[in-house]
Order: C-alpha cells, then structure tokens, then sequence
C-alpha cells in the first residue's frame, strides 16, 4: 500500500509541476488546464487516503485491489493503441490537387490568431500555394473573448499572404468540430469532391473521422505544428474527445 500511496503521490506531484509550468508557458487560461490540477489534487488526496489506511492497519479488500488494477491497466491499453492512431494519422500527408481544403477554426484573442490558429492557417496557405486550384473554406464562429469570428480573423490572415478572394470561403456559424465539418459542407459541390482538412496533428484523426460519418466520401487531413510544451496535454484532452465521441456518435 505504500507502494501504491508513493506513485500517486508522484503523479500529484508531476501533475502540479505541469501545471506550473503550463501557466508560465501560456497562461492561467490555457484550456484543458483544470484536468491537470484536478488530477494533481486527486493523487495528493489518494495518497493521503491510502497513508492513513496504512498507518491505522485497515486493509482493501483483494477484490478491489484488482478491480482497480485491471481498470487500469485496460485504460492504459486504450489509451496508447487511441493516442498511437492519432499520431500516426495527424503525421501522414495528404495528396494533391483537393478540391476543398477546409481549415478548422481555433482561439482568436480579440482580433489576434492564437499560435494554434496561425500554425494551421500556415500550414493551409503552403498546401493552397502548391495546388492554385483548391477553394479554401475557413471554419469557426465568434465566440467568447473573440471580437470578429474566427473564419473572418482566418480569411483576414490568408489575404493578407496573397491567397486570392475569389478562393475563400467563409463558414462562420460554428462553434465544434461537428458544426465546423457540417456547415463548410453547404459550400461544397457534393460529398465526393476530394476534401483536406487543416488542423492540429492531434485533431486530425477526429476532424477525418467526424467528416465521414457526416458523408464526405474522399477526405485527407493535413496536420500542423502544435507547441512542445502543450503536447501532452493536447493529446490527453483530444484522447478523451475521441473517446466521448465515439460514445456520441459522432465518429
């Protein structure tokens, strides 16, 4: 048991580490940030917990030392073999030529693209200048903190690089991933038109999986950069994304 109380005493204490280092990286705003801190009082808590069981002789019965264990390591399984396929999708790259290269929408600050948004909006602008006939379509409404959507800050950012307006189209109602991938479907020409959607590396798998259950028929994604500090945490939040919409239905 003390075994036990000394590794969930490490994961609070790695936990609030992160979280630190989280909140001078990026801000105490940074979203997915109460999970670390939850899980980082959630392992103080455990250990304290198990160190008094310890200290007044009271032992856990085998059956839930087992139950819990085999919990674990079940979720541990799913986990990487889910965190693996992400990965490894979010890293392949798309053919030429699209018809449709959709950009996903992400944080605006005021007026301002977050690094998130501007890393995909590069991304995007790279595969738009290697295929001249692709129409772009910018996906993201306004909301909280953001004083113009976040389709209109994406349209302002790849003129202003030179991508022509006749190119562009504006989708600017949604609020999700769901929402992003079915409203840009009202400017496409029909379901089977080749489709690249632009994200983050770890939403790409989602993003692919989401646009064909709602019936695009040849559709590639096109992973961009996410920041090295915030990997984990990326990757841990979009885990439990997949997860939530797979229970949904929603891929």
């Amino acid at each position: 048991m003390n075994i036990l109380a000394g590794l969930f005493l490490i994961v609070g204490i790695l936990s609030m580490v992160y979280v630190i280092a989280i909140i001078l990286y990026a801000g105490a705003g940074t979203a997915f940030l109460w999970f670390w801190i939850a899980l980082g009082l959630g392992g103080f808590g455990l250990a304290l917990f198990l160190r008094v069981l310890h200290l007044r002789n009271i032992e856990i019965p085998r059956f839930i030392k087992s139950g819990f264990l085999y919990i674990f390591i079940v979720g541990i399984l799913i986990f990487i073999f889910t965190v693996s396929v992400i990965i490894k999708q979010g890293n392949q790259k798309p053919a030429p030529g699209a018809d449709y290269v959709i950009v996903l929408g992400a944080q605006v600050r005021g007026t301002k693209l977050s690094r998130a948004l501007k890393n995909r909006l590069d991304t995007a602008y790279d595969y738009l200048v290697e295929n001249p006939g692709s129409i772009v379509i910018v996906s993201g409404g306004q909301g909280s903190g953001e004083d113009i959507s976040e389709a209109a800050a994406m349209s302002n950012y790849l003129k202003s690089r030179g991508i022509d307006t006749s190119r562009i189209r504006m989708e600017d109602k949604s609020t999700n991933t769901n929402q992003n991938i079915n409203y840009s479907k009202t400017y496409m020409k029909n379901e089977s038109s080749y489709t690249v959607i632009v994200t983050s590396r770890f939403h790409v798998y989602r993003g692919i999986q989401i646009a064909k259950k709602q019936g695009l028929l040849n559709v590639q994604g096109l992973g961009a950069p996410t920041d090295d500090l915030l990997t984990l945490s990326y990757y841990v939040r979009e885990f439990l994304a997949v997860i939530k919409d797979r229970i949904a239905g929603n891929i």
